[in-house]
C-alpha cells in the first residue's frame, strides 16, 4: 500500500491540495491500493472519498522556517513508521504535479527490495544539496530508522545525507523526474512524469485539458540543458566559496 502526504500549512496550499483531490482521477491512475495522510497546521480538512487520516502538526516557536520544514517532515516519517501499516510513503508538496497518469506505479516498479529512498538526486551544490535526493521523494516504511542516526536540523534537504555512494539504499529518478526550482524553466518530455515546483496552475490546467503552453522537448535536450544548468551551478559555487590552498 502507498501512503500519501499531504501537508498544508496556509490557504494557498489547502486549496492546490483540494484541487488535486477534486480531480485525483483525471490525474492519477493507481493500480496498487493507496490512502492519504493529511497533516494540517490550520483549521480546514481536506475532504476526499478516498481512505484517509489527518494528524494535527503546529510549528514549534523557537526553530526558523526551514527548521521548521524539517522537523514536520520527521515527526510524520516517525509517526508512519510507528502507526501506519504500508509499504511505501510519498511526501507530497503543494507544488508537485504528477503529468502521467500511471506515474507512481511507474515508479515503484524500480523500487528494488534493499531501497530505501527513490526521488530525484541533485547534481550540484545548490542549496548544499549535492548527491542528495529532494524530499519529494518514495520513502520505504522504515525510512525514520534509517536516517535517524544522520538527520538534525541544519541544511536544506530533507533527508541530510549524501546517497551517491550507496547504490542499493537509493533508486534515482532524474530522467522522469523535473525539479523546477533547479533547472529553472519547465521543459516536458515524452516520458516525464513528475513535476515538482509548479508555482500557479498552468501545468495543472495544461495535464487535465490536454493543452497548454509549455514546450515538449527530447529527453536527449532536456538532459544537455540540465548538464549545463548543473556546470554554471557549481561554478558559481565555486566563485562564492572557492577551495582552501
Amino acid at each position: 500500500m502507498v501512503l500519501f502526504v499531504f501537508a498544508y500549512h496556509n490557504d494557498c496550499e489547502f486549496d492546490r491540495f483540494q484541487y488535486i483531490l477534486d480531480h485525483w482521477e483525471q490525474l492519477v491512475n493507481m493500480q496498487r491500493p493507496f490512502q492519504f495522510l493529511f497533516v494540517k497546521s490550520i483549521d480546514r480538512d481536506l475532504q476526499t472519498r478516498f481512505k484517509h487520516l489527518f494528524l494535527e502538526h503546529k510549528d514549534p516557536l523557537d526553530l526558523k522556517k526551514f527548521q521548521c520544514i524539517g522537523q514536520e517532515w520527521a515527526m510524520v516519517a516517525e509517526f508512519i513508521e510507528n502507526t501506519i501499516d504500508c509499504t511505501y510513503w510519498f511526501w507530497w508538496e503543494f507544488d508537485v504535479l504528477p503529468v502521467k497518469k500511471d506515474c507512481f506505479d511507474f515508479f515503484i516498479q524500480k523500487w528494488t527490495p534493499s531501497c530505501r529512498i527513490m526521488g530525484y538526486r541533485v547534481r550540484d551544490n545548490k542549496w548544499g544539496m549535492k548527491h542528495r535526493i529532494n524530499g519529494v521523494a518514495l520513502y520505504a516504511r522504515d525510512y525514520w530508522s534509517y536516517i535517524k542516526p544522520y538527520f538534525n536540523l541544519v541544511g536544506t534537504s530533507d533527508t541530510r545525507k549524501a546517497f551517491h555512494k550507496e547504490e542499493k539504499v537509493y533508486v534515482e529518478i532524474n530522467k522522469w523526474y523535473s525539479l523546477v526550482h533547479h533547472e529553472e524553466k519547465l521543459f516536458l518530455t515524452p516520458i516525464l512524469r513528475l513535476v515538482h515546483g509548479i508555482r500557479d496552475d498552468s501545468l495543472l490546467k495544461q495535464v487535465l485539458t490536454g493543452a497548454g503552453p509549455h514546450p515538449m522537448v527530447s529527453h536527449l535536450y532536456r538532459r544537455l540543458r540540465n548538464t549545463v544548468t548543473v556546470v554554471r551551478h557549481e561554478w558559481r559555487g565555486y566563485q562564492d566559496f572557492p577551495p582552501e590552498a
